[in-house]
């Protein structure tokens, strides 16, 4: 889902959401402007999100840490996925002696 996509909330340190239920896929805009995409996410869990008052507090307790996550956004994403791939490279490259 592009950021375009995303439902506006009313939170001070987060922009927009949107979920896949078919994907189980909760992405997060966060003021930052960074956007994280938390996996197998179940449909009670984003109802339980568009409810709260404080949704800042509730992903804090409830989805950081709790379910697997990217960040999807622009080119520190890409950096991440590049650096990740380098030392994948890196390792086959130089395996480890085996003493």
């Amino acid at each position: 889902m592009a950021p375009s996509d995303m439902k506006p909330v009313k939170s001070r340190g987060i922009r927009g959401v949107t979920y896949d239920a078919e994907a189980q896929t909760l992405d997060v805009e966060f003021s930052s402007s960074r956007i994280y995409r938390y996996f197998d996410v179940p449909p009670s869990v984003y109802e339980w999100l568009v409810r709260v008052e404080s949704k800042g507090r509730f992903i804090n307790r409830l989805i950081k840490d709790k379910y697997r996550y990217e960040r999807i956004d622009g080119p520190a994403a890409e950096a991440d996925e590049s650096s990740l791939l380098d030392s994948l490279r890196r390792s086959l490259e130089n395996p480890p002696s085996e003493d």
